[in-house]
């Protein structure tokens, strides 16, 4: 079994098994410091004995147990500065510093700023499901050291996230790989319905690519496949997502758009890369490609908005190829785009 190193500034090394919970006390009820795990939804689930006495030495509660409150009825006055450190502990992997108000029980009309460090931890899987909270006292580190911690904390994170952009990303084309794909897509499915916008979904292969690699060599190939990445980028909104999902396939998450929309968008990507021509070794290389989309329907998995898009790709390959094939849901309307149907908006 495998277990969780956690130090005490909070830092994840490896995942729990999913039945933690004597764990987690265990390990946090070793550290020296105030520390609080809290759910994703601020449902505080765990605490040592030292952030219990640290919360009624500063007043903020005067309860021997705080085990399933809310961390904002523990911290009243502190909810914006928590949704804050809790969006970003869900959104980035890192130690972020921040600082807490806290009621000072000697004088009541003053407010102290305490100091301390959160993170992320994976509790329940493999996906980020608590956050740790540990509070910096006097007796743990001066202010001029805390500041220094925060500053090194600060641009290691940012390396950190540097790091993890770049492992996300194809190395050929610098959009995103197949797998980060797939591990983005359920969130954008959850929220096409919980917001009910539509949100629509395209796959993308390069006609006859093989010819390509074979009568040039891969390295023209792989000229290809960066031209074509870029341009993708380049047609996307900065809200739109592009992946390399297999040797010449790209695929699309485009929020906010209709299926109808997303046909006339594919179209003038389709014409862009077929008006794309590419110099190698003093050759002219033409390229074409196939588009198969779809929209984000009630009740869709990652699994079946992707079966339902590379259905419609496979449809525009077998019209021709150079086309743009969109499916609905329901498998039952299928729509081919004549080849100059652009449409100006």
């Amino acid at each position: 079994m495998q277990l969780m190193a956690v130090s005490i500034s909070g830092k994840m090394t490896d995942s729990l098994p999913k039945l933690v919970a004597h764990t987690a006390r265990a390990l946090i009820g070793a550290i020296s410091d105030p520390v609080m795990l809290c759910a994703g939804n601020g449902t505080v689930t765990a605490t040592n004995k030292a952030m219990l006495v640290f919360l009624q030495k500063t007043g903020a509660t005067e309860s021997a147990k705080i085990d399933g409150m809310s961390i904002f009825d523990v911290f009243p006055t502190n909810e914006e500065q928590l949704n804050k450190i809790i969006s970003l502990c869900k959104s980035q992997s890192g130690i972020f510093p921040a600082t807490l108000q806290m009621p000072d029980t000697a004088n009541s009309s003053d407010q102290d700023r305490i100091p301390l460090q959160a993170s992320m931890l994976q509790l329940n899987g493999n996906r980020p499901s608590h956050v740790l909270l540990r509070f910096l006292t006097l007796n743990s580190v001066s202010k001029h050291r805390f500041e220094e911690l925060n500053a090194t904390l600060r641009n290691k994170n940012k390396q950190l996230l540097i790091e993890r952009e770049m492992a996300r990303k194809d190395a050929h084309t610098g959009v995103w790989q197949r797998a980060t794909l797939f591990e983005e897509l359920p969130r954008y499915i959850q929220t096409s319905k919980d917001q009910s916008t539509p949100t629509s979904f395209v796959v993308i292969d390069l006609d006859d690519f093989k010819e390509i690699n074979d009568r040039y060599g891969h390295p023209c190939g792989d000229l290809v496949l960066s031209s074509v990445g870029g341009l993708l980028l380049k047609a996307c909104r900065s809200k739109d997502k592009v992946a390399r999902i297999g040797g010449e396939e790209f695929a699309m998450i485009l929020p906010n758009t209709s299926i109808s929309e997303a046909q006339r968008a594919c179209q003038r990507i389709r014409h862009n890369i077929k008006e794309t021509i590419i110099n190698y070794d003093d050759q002219i290389i033409s390229i074409t490609a196939s588009f198969g989309v779809t929209e984000i329907a009630d009740g869709d998995d990652s699994e079946d908005v992707y079966k339902r898009a590379d259905y419609a790709l496979y449809s525009a390959k077998k019209a021709g190829r150079d086309k743009v094939v969109s499916v609905a849901a329901a498998l039952d309307d299928i729509n081919i785009d004549a080849d100059d149907g652009l449409s100006n908006d």
